[in-house]
């Protein structure tokens, strides 16, 4: 099916996606190297929480 200016639903897709694609490779050109990479450290448990502080008592 073909719109009024003579392209199909398909080649709008494309384009939609082509932009899209072009639009996430700029932004993340701009986004410093350091923060796109996992980094574990960041993730990981720093000690015992609060529920198991009000089980076990303050031992801090």
């Amino acid at each position: 099916m073909r719109s009024h200016t003579g392209m199909s639903a398909l080649s709008h897709r494309s384009r939609w996606w082509s932009l899209v694609r072009t639009l996430r490779t700029a932004i993340f050109s701009c986004w410093p190297e350091h923060e796109r990479r996992y980094r574990p450290e960041r993730h990981y448990m720093r000690g015992p929480g609060p529920k198991w502080r009000e089980k076990h008592g303050d031992f801090g």
